[in-house]
């Protein structure tokens, strides 16, 4: 008998015999996977039936399903629903491809089926609690002629084992083909062997290329196959072409089958991830913020190179012309999409939180958050004895949550400023108060703000409690051993570990609170922000009960003014109001501290310059405004930093004449950016996502659809859900006249500068109006006598609403501008 440690990448299930009749076929799990030696390997498990369960089955349903040959068994079970103890059957099935059918059966037949759901193989996943690495015990057989993998095992057993990070195998590609008809001219193909990026062409007849790129995929035996937009457009010219060459199929996966589009996004082959390197980036965009996705610019951002000059319109020229040209294009874009996807270390955070969430890699890097949960709740649920309700339907009806409370800005510039965190707020609020869908009940003890009553943990303990509680020990294990280790890759390990454990316990909140979430509860959500927001509100009167200035407040977070200026004394008050404030499982923890702070009296929109954490000292800290929004442009945002820059120093006067001097040199065609070496009118370009037009109510009049069918007719790289640029070159026309921009192309179109300084002094008056500076006055470069500073000896006791001084008679939003 073989024993080794493997990390799962993927797990399915197939029909055996593959060849015989449907009804004869049995379904075997498949789970494939790296070992801790870097070896690949398929795993079989064989015998593990398909069930559900129904609720109360009534004597019909008892009646049918017991004289149905594909239902094995009906087992009568006691299951916990809505807090009761509730009869329900457990029916086991023969093939697990019947499920959907049955569970329409049993509705038919009065019955509500519970876990129907669930995928057969994350059912064998939960049952015998796997995780994302196990130690599997069985018989070793010759993968040869089965799989592609470098080791075959039939299991017998599992057990845990410590999680661990393998080496994976990434093979990048690239397909170039013809405009005019379609035919692929090469493939280019980038993979890591030995620490070293090795590249290689496909080149010959069509036939030939996909044959070759078959036979490539099972030697180098990849876990992932990646590349820049593959799902919408290299697989399925991949798919298209092998069809019109007479290869039915593409056997790409690890036992030879085809591969097949899952849902609107995502392709699917057993063994083996296709992950696109675009929805990559895409999916890291809160740290990104780019203003645009082609390959190119991604690759300029991050790697400080882009693409090789080819113009994709004219590529049949090119390649009749200059082939060897065309393949260094295609190998450069190969081999960018690969180091993009290590730049971006997509496959290692994901490996990390798939430990955590005992989940294969896959099903963490392309499903849902709910996936997540799912995987942590419904082995909880199963093993105490508790009905799993099926996913709702999206789209229905939903009963809003009130949100975290949001204490007031009042307009101004503040000075030595506190800011204090909950950690793990949520978290830690549902596991001192037993909140729980287990727990929710009349005779409950608890009660919540909301009137919703839960059990204590000494009577009933809440399995969400349980399992945060769970969690927040694993984490705290982590961080030790992080300290612990003198080996830095170990240390590095250990971080990403702990980190994913902090995300997974801060998605519960978001999860069940969604109305689509099979357990969700209106009453669990509302309790816990009900929770957060007393706790809050608690901390706020006490503050001002000790004259203490609350500047703002939000979800789990406090901001208020030192007693005694200066960074020592602020720091110190800080930290001993933290711990006045840490109770029972409620800890708060220094945040920042603020030297000054800016807020023109909108919730959430703050500037501030920070004076702690030291290495973070004279950084300025933006939440809310335009330096912070994908949507705008760069001129538009450097402006906006150059006047807070100013304000946080101090300097009032300052401010408003640089916010005008702005206007006015953007008015007159000739703005002055912080690097003097840029391109002005890159400064200038505006970036929003394009969905499919059919998703538009008037698409003929967005500004982004317009830019995204010129840049097509440019021959341009393009697909719904891409970012696309433009430049405004006439407001004055509807719909306004725009340009797409390409990066690295003159553009050769006269801006509309008036536009953009109406843009610019908008998002400049949301600072300068505090101090008597509107719109119109950042514009004409003249305050109206009548306006007054916030700050103007004879400004008088204004009323928050009158702070900004006189509005403009219509206040344009920044969707105005589109």
């Amino acid at each position: 008998m073989a024993s080794y440690d493997v990390r799962i990448i993927t797990a399915s299930y197939r029909r055996e015999p593959r060849d015989g009749p449907e009804s004869a076929q049995l379904p075997v799990i498949q789970v494939f996977g790296r070992t801790r030696e870097g070896k690949s390997i398929a795993i079989e498990y064989s015998g593990f039936q398909p069930y559900f369960f129904v609720v109360e089955p009534s004597h019909a349903l008892r009646g049918a399903f017991g004289r149905d040959p594909q239902v094995v068994k009906l087992e009568d079970v006691t299951l916990q629903l809505e807090g009761k103890p509730t009869p329900c059957a457990r029916v086991v099935l023969r093939q697990p491809w019947k499920t959907p059918e049955y569970r329409e059966k049993a509705r038919r037949y009065g019955s509500t089926p519970l876990e129907a759901d669930i995928p057969f193989q994350h059912r064998f996943i939960y049952d015998m609690d796997l995780g994302a690495a196990v130690r599997v015990h069985g018989t070793e057989v010759d993968p040869a002629g089965r799989y592609t993998t470098d080791l075959f095992l039939r299991a017998d057993r599992f057990e845990p084992c410590e999680p661990f990070r393998p080496a994976l195998r990434v093979l990048s590609f690239d397909i170039e083909n013809s405009i005019q008809d379609g035919h692929i001219f090469c493939i280019g193909i980038a993979y890591r062997d030995a620490g070293a990026i090795k590249t290689l062409i496909l080149t010959g007849s069509e036939r030939e290329i996909v044959e070759a790129f078959v036979k490539l995929v099972h030697e180098l035996d990849p876990d992932i196959i990646s590349g820049y937009n593959i799902d919408g457009y290299d697989l399925p010219v991949l798919v298209e072409r092998a069809k019109q060459v007479g290869i039915p199929r593409l056997q790409l996966a690890r036992d030879f089958s085809d591969f097949f589009h899952l849902g609107e996004r995502f392709w699917r082959v057993d063994g083996r991830i296709l992950t696109d390197v675009w929805w990559a980036v895409k999916a890291e965009r809160l740290s990104l913020h780019m203003k645009q996705e082609t390959l190119d610019y991604v690759a300029r951002q991050l790697l400080g190179e882009g693409k090789h000059e080819l113009s994709r319109r004219k590529i049949d020229g090119e390649w009749a012309r200059d082939r060897d040209k065309v393949i260094r294009y295609c190998l450069n874009d190969a081999d960018l999409s690969l180091r993009i996807l290590e730049k971006i270390g997509r496959i290692e955070k994901t490996l990390d939180l798939a430990a955590v969430s005992k989940l294969p890699l896959e099903d963490v890097l392309h499903g849902r958050t709910s996936n997540l949960i799912d995987s942590i709740l419904i082995r909880a649920a199963d093993r105490a004895g508790v009905a799993v309700p099926m996913m709702k339907m999206r789209g229905g009806r939903v009963e809003q949550i009130e949100g975290g409370y949001v204490h007031s800005l009042q307009p101004g510039l503040y000075e030595w400023v506190i800011s204090l965190d909950f950690r793990a707020m949520y978290p830690s609020l549902i596991m001192e108060n037993n909140i729980c869908f287990t727990t929710v009940s009349p005779a409950g003890t608890i009660a919540s703000p909301t009137g919703a009553k839960f059990l204590s943990a000494d009577v009933k303990k809440g399995l969400l409690p349980a399992i945060l509680s769970r969690l927040m020990n694993d984490r705290q294990d982590v961080r030790t051993k992080m300290k612990e280790t003198s080996d830095p890759e170990m240390r590095e390990f250990y971080e990403g570990l702990q980190a994913a454990i902090k995300i997974l316990m801060n998605a519960f909140y978001g999860v069940l609170a969604s109305s689509f979430y099979r357990f969700n509860d209106p009453k669990v959500g509302a309790s816990i922000t009900a929770f957060a927001r007393e706790r809050i509100k608690g901390i706020i009167g006490e503050l001002e009960a000790d004259a203490v200035k609350v500047v703002y407040a939000d979800t789990d977070s406090v901001f208020f003014q030192s007693p005694s200026p200066g960074l020592d004394a602020s720091l110190e008050f800080a930290r001993k109001t933290a711990e006045r404030f840490s109770r029972g499982r409620i800890a708060m923890e220094v945040d920042k501290i603020y030297e000054t702070l800016f807020s023109h009296g909108r919730k959430k929109r703050y500037a501030g310059k920070v004076a702690w954490p030291t290495e973070m000292r004279d950084q300025l800290m933006v939440r809310g405004y335009e330096i912070r929004r994908t949507d705008a442009f760069d001129l538009q945002s450097e402006a906006q930093q150059r006047v807070f820059e100013k304000i946080l120093d101090r300097d009032q006067d300052g401010s408003t004449a640089l916010a005008k001097q702005i206007v006015a040199e953007v008015r007159a065609g000739t703005p002055t950016l912080q690097d003097a070496e840029r391109d002005p009118i890159e400064a200038l370009v505006i970036s929003r996502t394009v969905k499919e037009e059919n998703q538009y109510v008037n698409p003929d009049s967005m500004s982004n659809v317009i830019a995204a069918r010129k840049l097509e007719e440019m021959g341009e790289e393009f697909m719904p859900g891409m970012k696309v640029s433009w430049i405004v070159t006439d407001s004055k026309k509807s719909p306004m006249e725009v340009e797409p921009y390409v990066s690295g192309r003159p553009f050769e179109q006269r801006p509309d500068w008036e536009y953009y300084a109406r843009r610019v002094a908008q998002t400049l008056a949301y600072i300068t109006e505090v101090y008597g500076w509107d719109e119109k006055a950042l514009l004409t470069g003249t305050q109206p006598a009548q306006q007054k500073s916030l700050f103007s000896d004879d400004f008088g006791e204004a009323t928050p609403a009158e702070h900004g001084g006189r509005k403009a008679e219509k206040k344009l939003t920044l969707e105005d501008f589109f």
